[in-house]
């Protein structure tokens, strides 16, 4: 099996020749040919070369096109500063006014902030190596999306101060999402993932997620699978075992899970009603270790979800900017050996 057709196997359950290995990795792959993150984030030909050199470098079996949290707010109109070698951060949210949301327009993913380099990065994977590797771009998902734009300190008050308001920011997000998830649909993407990262039972309760948030996410997978999404992602970090049920009725296909979780209660929570990638710490061993202790920790994950096809074997968040190359090379091995 190619790289493609491993991952296809997991999302649906059959079994793949073995574990298929697809760490969340963004930044990292920029320092397999040197490059600055400041110049991976800002231009589409140079983003798709290091997504594909580290590709074939470390012999993983996808890749991610995409930046930060940041770029549907900055395409709406919020300021961010964009360090040389670190990732770009908000300084300034468009929207500090809720009077002025209905002023916001939704961006046009071909021309507005950074979203047309991550299109164009997406193109040039799926041209050069759609084929044989799998090929899944970012997209923030509502909630995140919308602290861009507002704040991620003013927004927590808003849902307090000002509940309709935030469900109308958020239904102005999911048009936001939808219009750019569906530009990288068309660009090759085969399946959209959504970091929601604010949506952890570490930030908001489980209760403000189920009623608040999943009704916006199951309407922004919708809107993508109608659009011709094959598969869509939701990447929730932190323990996700007190809303990996109301995660599952959003419609994502597979749903990141985060070094907390543990693989064995997963499996019983999930059965196989959603495919599950992880959940290597990526500051722990994937970051600081050996190649022997992420060999290590790799052989757990995968004897924990023995015969339980749906298990992709990655990082439980961002692969950190100088993982060692030997580790990410570590992780393939573990799957071949212990799959």
């Amino acid at each position: 099996m190619n790289g493609r057709e491993r991952v296809n196997a997991a999302l649906n359950f059959e079994k793949p020749d073995r574990v298929p290995v697809y760490p969340l990795i963004h930044f990292a792959s920029a320092r397999v040919i040197g490059m600055k993150v400041k110049d991976f984030a800002a231009n589409g030909k140079k983003m798709a070369k290091a997504l594909i050199a580290a590709y074939r470098e470390y012999g993983y079996d996808g890749v991610h096109p995409g930046v930060d949290v940041s770029i549907e707010g900055e395409a709406v109109g919020s300021k961010l500063r964009q360090p040389e070698d670190a990732t770009a951060f908000l300084i300034d949210p468009v929207l500090k006014n809720p009077d002025d949301l209905d002023k916001l327009k939704v961006p046009d993913p071909l021309k507005d902030g950074r979203m047309p380099v991550v299109v164009e990065a997406t193109k040039i994977c799926s041209k050069e190596i759609g084929r044989e590797a799998f090929i899944s771009a970012w997209v923030m998902g509502p909630l995140n999306c919308a602290s861009q734009m507002r704040g991620v300190e003013q927004l927590m008050l808003d849902t307090a101060d000002r509940p309709e308001f935030v469900n109308r920011l958020l239904r102005f997000c999911v048009e936001v999402i939808t219009e750019y998830g569906s530009a990288l649909i068309d660009s090759g993407a085969t399946m959209v993932n959504m970091g929601e990262a604010l949506c952890s039972p570490n930030f908001i309760s489980p209760k403000m997620y189920r009623e608040m948030i999943v009704p916006h996410q199951k309407q922004l997978v919708k809107n993508l699978m109608k659009h011709g999404a094959e598969y869509t992602l939701l990447h929730i970090c932190g323990d996700i075992h007190p809303i990996m049920e109301d995660a599952i009725t959003t419609g994502a296909k597979l749903i990141d899970i985060d070094w907390q979780v543990d693989i064995k209660r997963m499996i019983k929570q999930i059965d196989r009603k959603i495919a599950a990638r992880g959940n290597l710490n990526p500051a722990g061993n994937l970051l600081l270790g050996t190649p022997d202790d992420v060999m290590k920790e790799a052989e757990k994950i995968i004897k924990d979800a023995k015969g339980w096809e749906g298990l992709i074997l990655g990082s439980g968040c961002d692969v950190a900017r100088d993982t060692p190359p030997d580790n990410l090379k570590a992780l393939v091995r573990a799957s071949m050996e212990y799959s």
